[in-house]
């Protein structure tokens, strides 16, 4: 299996751990993602909101990338896989979009085509290695380990071109092949707050307050995304509660490809480790590597 890696802007800057334990992982289940040369900004919905054919344009010229390349875009980013995949789904279906978006693509040399289909990890393990074989990966199952999983809005809304609940049951059943536990809360398909932050903090903690309290009484011992943006809000968050609320909530948050990683046997290395806010030990000591 071979794709077209779409890295996104923040991982590389912000998160390289994620990417580090995807690179690792993957060669395992003989899958290739080959770099994307020449990728801008996926244009998220801020773009959308602000500009509707600058937003067009900038996801189809990536999309116009993969075309050339021959192969189906996989990126980690809940953000660009929304982005690339509604542009992707509009232009296929409306061919006078497709029209105007190809005039400003024409000025850069781009032609979208719509031959290419776009995918997020999740899609890829789930779907095309399947669980299965993601079962038969693990070395060192996380047994007894109660974790909350945190699929993000991006992965599952707006539903009229995602799978909805299927995402939030397929991260849900890839968690478990590693031995873990899932467990249902109440606020399950709530926002983390992440994107409130730099329009309204206070607004962008008390959402990520109300689901950390929600995980912690359902008994979570830690939180288990595919986002980037909900990985840095609910880690980066419970610091702040902590002082302004007195509370400590103890759930450390790792990307799934983090967890598949150390159940496959392989460990954190040391600045890995130092990425995450709230300390992963002692839940996770004898999977870390000795500093």
């Amino acid at each position: 299996m071979k794709y077209a890696m779409f890295w996104g802007c923040l991982i590389p800057a912000r998160e390289p751990n994620y990417e580090v334990s995807v690179r690792k992982i993957m060669p395992a289940f003989e899958v290739e993602l080959v770099e994307m040369e020449g990728t801008n900004c996926c244009a998220p919905f801020g773009i959308q909101s602000l500009d509707y054919m600058s937003w067009l344009a900038l996801a189809a010229r990536n999309l116009c990338i993969g075309e050339e390349m021959g192969l189906d875009i996989v990126t980690l980013c809940n953000d660009c896989y929304e982005s690339l995949l509604m542009v992707n789904t509009m232009l296929k279906s409306d061919p006078a979009l497709k029209d105007q978006v190809n005039k400003v693509l024409a000025e850069v040399g781009k032609e979208y085509k719509g031959k290419i289909d776009v995918k997020n990890m999740i899609d890829v393990l789930y779907d095309d290695v399947g669980v299965d074989r993601i079962k038969d990966a693990v070395k060192k199952p996380f047994t007894g380990l109660k974790v909350a999983t945190q699929p993000g809005c991006h992965l599952t809304k707006p539903k009229r071109i995602h799978f909805g609940e299927r995402e939030f049951d397929a991260l849900d059943d890839l968690v478990r092949a590693t031995g873990a536990e899932t467990i249902d809360y109440d606020r399950r398909q709530s926002c983390c707050g992440g994107p409130l932050r730099g329009i309204n903090d206070e607004l962008a903690r008390d959402v990520a307050r109300m689901k950390l309290i929600s995980i912690k009484n359902a008994g979570a011992e830690c939180i288990v995304t595919v986002c980037p943006f909900c990985f840095l809000e609910l880690d980066m968050s419970q610091l702040e509660i902590k002082r302004h609320f007195k509370e400590e909530y103890s759930l450390p948050v790792l990307h799934f490809a983090e967890l598949l990683r150390m159940a496959m046997g392989m460990k954190l290395d040391e600045w890995e480790i130092k990425s995450h806010r709230v300390p992963l030990n002692p839940l996770l000591e004898d999977r870390l590597q000795e500093g």
